[in-house]
């Protein structure tokens, strides 16, 4: 019988896109949507998830705009983009600041404006 791999997962080494400092290790979220999710929040007030894939954009944003929320899905999805908060993206590593395809491991920040 052949024992599986576990996959590493990358570590983080990304800037924040609203303060330019690194995030935070990321962590296991559980007040989120989806039960996989790692993130956690900047000392400036943004909240980041992870997405590694780089496939799965609207998991990570509807799960930064949960932990934004505390929680709170009900509050989150009813979030106006244009009016509310404010997302950002950035590459996953610096290795990968070059590679802007659409597959590429994201960090999705946001920030609310309030």
């Amino acid at each position: 019988m052949k024992k599986r791999r576990r996959l590493k997962t990358p570590s983080l080494r990304a800037g924040c896109p609203f303060c330019w400092e690194w995030l935070p290790t990321a962590e296991k979220l559980t007040t989120v949507f989806s039960s996989d999710s790692r993130g956690g929040r900047c000392p400036c007030g943004a909240v980041f998830v992870v997405d590694e894939t780089g496939r799965l954009g609207g998991q990570a944003l509807l799960d930064a705009l949960a932990l934004a929320c505390d929680g709170d899905l009900d509050r989150a999805v009813k979030l106006d983009s244009k009016r509310d908060y404010e997302v950002k993206t950035r590459p996953l590593g610096p290795e990968r600041l070059a590679d802007h395809s659409p597959a590429a491991p994201k960090v999705w920040a946001v920030k609310l404006k309030n």
